[in-house]
């Protein structure tokens, strides 16, 4: 089982908004509109550079980039895209419009090109290292609600809570995340898109200890394939199946709001005939010195995991771990 420890600097003890990760680099998007990356096979500082006024919300790393060109993205609360080199020069920039909410979560779609998913939905751009042409908008990201007993409507404004969709395969910004479903075939494995609950207030439920401790897994005709039960509210999900090169495998990881991070078999998680109790669910990182699997961990508000690397942040900061094999 693998270790969370930090990194070895003091610049992201706190304060640690966004994270998001590639072979190489950990980016980091801080409250104070601070973009960082650093490498994390050592920790050692790339860049750190003030790109924006505003809290950082999403941040992304380029999946096609050169070797010796790495490029990243970050989006802030205010809806305002960057796209920056490895000296922390801005290239470029864009603007959503308010009405169409906070940026959750950055995606990669072709070469320099990316998503930027909001509360209202998403958006396409393109060009993104020059002069970020914006594409088409979609609502159908944003087509969902959740209900205060744990009903699932797919259908916005038909449950209490507004809920949004994000591809598992990029860290989102979100408050909790209520089903996972399992898409077409892409390559060698299907697609993971997973549902968030993105109103702040649903956060009071979670703090009173009502909110919904289960996950709905779906097949890709919406059929439920299985409920998953926790001790805690889900916050984060995360598939392995779609990373660039050796990254990719077939580990789904599943962030508890009590701080337990969990993985688990793709495979066997979207496949009817295996019961819960067959899963290969386990408890994917302890913190050190921590031998209790299931104690409460305190309060983690995201995580990022890429090949042979898992980053966690919260309150306390950022911390790492290495990918252990089963």
């Amino acid at each position: 089982m693998s270790r969370l420890a930090r990194i070895p600097t003091q610049d992201f003890d706190r304060d640690v908004t966004a994270v998001a990760m590639d072979d190489r680099f950990i980016l980091v998007g801080q409250v104070d509109g601070k973009l960082s990356a650093v490498y994390h096979k050592n920790g050692v500082s790339v860049f750190s550079a003030k790109i924006s006024d505003n809290e950082i919300t999403a941040v992304c790393c380029e999946e096609q980039d050169e070797d010796d060109n790495p490029i990243f993205y970050a989006g802030d609360i205010e809806g305002n895209l960057y796209t920056v080199n490895k000296k922390g020069k801005v290239l470029a920039t864009a603007r959503l419009q308010a009405r169409k909410g906070k940026i959750h979560t950055i995606v990669n779609r072709n070469k320099y090109s990316i998503y930027a998913y909001t509360s209202g939905g998403n958006t396409s751009f393109s060009h993104a290292t020059t002069d970020f042409r914006k594409g088409n908008f979609s609502t159908a990201s944003a087509n969902y609600s959740f209900d205060g007993d744990g009903t699932f409507h797919k259908k916005k404004g038909a449950g209490d809570y507004n809920v949004i969709q994000y591809d598992g395969r990029t860290p989102s910004k979100v408050v909790a995340t209520c089903a996972i479903e399992f898409g077409k075939k892409v390559k060698n494995f299907e697609q993971v898109f997973a549902y968030a609950v993105i109103d702040e207030e649903y956060e009071n439920l979670i703090e009173e200890g009502t909110a919904e401790n289960a996950i709905i897994v779906f097949n890709d005709s919406s059929k439920k394939i299985r409920t998953l039960e926790f001790k805690s509210p889900v916050k984060q999900v995360m598939s392995c199946r779609h990373h660039e090169g050796d990254a990719e495998t077939d580990k789904i990881y599943i962030l508890l709001w009590n701080g337990m991070l969990y993985k688990c078999t793709g495979a066997m998680l979207m496949d009817p005939n295996v019961t819960n109790d067959a899963l290969d669910l386990k408890v994917a990182v302890i913190e050190e010195d921590d031998e209790d699997e299931d104690d409460d961990k305190g309060e983690y508000k995201g995580f990022c995991v890429f090949g042979k690397k898992i980053c966690i942040y919260g309150n306390d900061g950022l911390f790492t771990a290495d990918v252990k094999d089963d």
